[in-house]
């Protein structure tokens, strides 16, 4: 793949309308370099196809472009295929594209791909939960995955699958390149050069509402964030710390449900950080001495940021495990040991803890200051429209 020349907003071809269960569009047809697949509320991926022109079809629509072309090639297709892959296949013969992009978060997409000439590029959307058991040997389906780091690579080729609804369950892609977190990688570009203080310590906060979190029978993952809590509430009381909660909620309602919730179990110990803030998180944690979590993307990112982080795995299941050994992840263990692992992590300095985890933050994230992870979606995308014309 070679970096792109310039940096320009994609072209975007949407004209359409509601009518009961459909969406008619109304249009000419237009050559596009690209279809997005789109999957929900996730990190727009948009920005990252410039300068190609594209076409956008949501996962599950039945939109259909109101053209004898298009009506054709649906008719045609549906006789052939089932209603996704036809859907797909038609879309890609109208507007004659190139490159098929999504997120790997779309149940069936990987399947949808053996009507593609090319194959469908996939990005890596967040952590994948995998099954406790290996497949072995997976069929191999028209994708290339751009994966976070090499550990996809390694899953791969030991059989180890995600679990559903991700949509590369038992099945595996042509090709894996590793190009980073999408989110991380626009967030370095930004160069936040962090107020690190020593003693500020930063919770990521991972509480999805009320329900699951002693309102209901609590779960693994909940007695998980349970003992978190519980550990690092007597750690910065016995040590007189700043504890700081990187919030996840976007909604007011929410919003004030989460705070309330941690001041339950926090009293004045903690603040809080502005959610509204671009990057708050990832903000956050770099103007902290260190970071806590039970599975979360975000420690994955500090990790590969080499960061200072302990990611805890209480319950035992695999599920809540940190992919990579060393002091950074405690499974199971007591308050004593907790504190003890702690209080080690805060007297290594950072330059002892980086050369500590050396190449292990590229393995999980695989993020090149050459070829950031934006730019390397846009260049297998020239790539493809390169080799066709």
């Amino acid at each position: 793949m070679t970096k792109l020349a310039r940096k320009a907003r994609p072209t975007v071809v949407r004209e359409r309308m509601k009518l009961t269960h459909l969406k008619l569009g109304l249009g000419r047809r237009t050559a596009c370099d690209v279809l997005f697949l789109r999957s929900g509320q996730v990190t727009e991926l948009e920005p990252h196809l410039a300068p190609h022109r594209y076409v956008d079809l949501e996962y599950g629509s039945r939109r259909v472009i109101v053209h004898p072309v298009f009506l054709f090639f649906l008719l045609v297709n549906l006789f052939k295929y089932s209603t996704q892959r036809a859907f797909l296949k038609t879309y890609v013969q109208f507007y004659r594209t190139t490159s098929v992009i999504s997120y790997d978060n779309i149940p069936g997409a990987w399947d949808w791909a053996d009507v593609l000439e090319w194959p469908m590029i996939c990005v890596q959307h967040g952590m994948r939960q995998m099954e406790e058991e290996n497949f072995g040997s997976a069929p191999t389906t028209n994708v290339v995955f751009l994966s976070w780091g090499k550990l996809q690579i390694e899953d791969y080729r030991l059989g180890r699958t995600p679990r559903l609804p991700n949509s590369s369950h038992e099945r595996t892609p042509k090709l894996t390149i590793p190009i980073g977190s999408l989110r991380d990688s626009m967030y370095r570009g930004l160069k936040y050069p962090g107020k690190e203080k020593l003693g500020r310590l930063c919770l990521i906060s991972q509480f999805k509402g009320l329900d699951g979190h002693g309102l209901t029978l609590p779960t693994e993952r909940q007695r998980n964030i349970d003992l978190l809590i519980e550990h690092l509430g007597r750690y910065v009381e016995r040590r007189d710390l700043e504890l700081v909660i990187a919030l996840y909620s976007d909604r007011p309602e929410a919003l004030k449900q989460e705070i309330e919730w941690y001041r339950g179990k926090f009293g004045s110990r903690c603040t809080f950080n502005d959610p509204s803030v671009e990057f708050a998180t990832y903000k956050t944690t770099d103007d902290c001495e260190m970071s806590f979590g039970v599975h979360t993307s975000v420690l994955w990112e500090i990790f590969g940021r080499s960061r200072k982080m302990l990611a805890c795995n209480y319950t035992g299941d695999q599920v809540f495990d940190f992919p990579i050994d060393g002091p950074w992840f405690l499974k199971s263990g007591t308050y004593e040991e907790f504190e003890r692992r702690v209080d080690d992590l805060r007297a290594m300095s950072s330059d002892d803890y980086r050369s500590l985890v050396g190449d292990k933050a590229r393995y999980l994230i695989s993020y090149s200051d050459e070829l950031p992870t934006h730019m390397a979606i846009g260049a297998l995308i020239s790539q493809q429209v390169a080799e066709r014309d």
